[in-house]
């Protein structure tokens, strides 16, 4: 899977590359959980999210921290990393700031935008809030729950399954 992801992000990037608008392109990398670790591929786990525990399907941190890769010519710099916190409801209002495409008047957003911490600065999010209604079948899996995340502390709020 990671081979067969790396050959087809080559792929249009290369197509950028051709197309010669590379310099005009923002590329956004970004997972919406945690990797696959209950399948065996090759006589191994299809994936290792250490040292978190947890992985797809859990609201463990293996389960909810993703990476994010954000490519921005002429903004940001390669290489560069940040430990700021964003969740997948933030790439909506960072999209629109970094088109340059204000939110319209009167719209709630739930967002925050990234472009501070891409341009160096610090993350504006101080938490990171999770909802996760369903209990799937897995390893490590909590019943329904809802988290908050803050800093080096999460906070679960466990909804019990039963009568009781």
């Amino acid at each position: 899977m990671v081979h067969s992801l790396d050959d087809n992000v080559g792929k249009i990037l290369d197509a950028i590359d051709r197309m010669g608008i590379a310099d005009n392109t923002i590329i956004i990398f970004y997972s919406d959980n945690g990797g696959n670790m209950y399948n065996v591929v090759d006589g191994t786990t299809a994936t290792s999210n250490s040292p978190f525990r947890g992985g797809k399907a859990t609201i463990y941190e293996g389960g909810i921290r993703v990476p994010a890769i954000f490519v921005w010519p002429g903004v940001v710099k390669g290489g560069t990393k940040s430990q700021a916190l964003i969740q997948s409801e933030d790439l909506y209002t960072t999209i629109l700031e970094m088109a340059g495409v204000p939110v319209r008047a009167g719209q709630a957003v739930d967002s925050i935008s990234a472009v501070p911490a891409l341009k160096g600065g610090d993350g504006q999010r101080k938490a990171v809030y999770i909802f996760f209604p369903h209990g799937p079948q897995v390893p490590d899996c909590l019943p329904p729950s809802v988290a908050v995340r803050q800093g080096d502390w999460k906070l679960i709020r466990i909804f019990h399954d039963g009568p009781d």
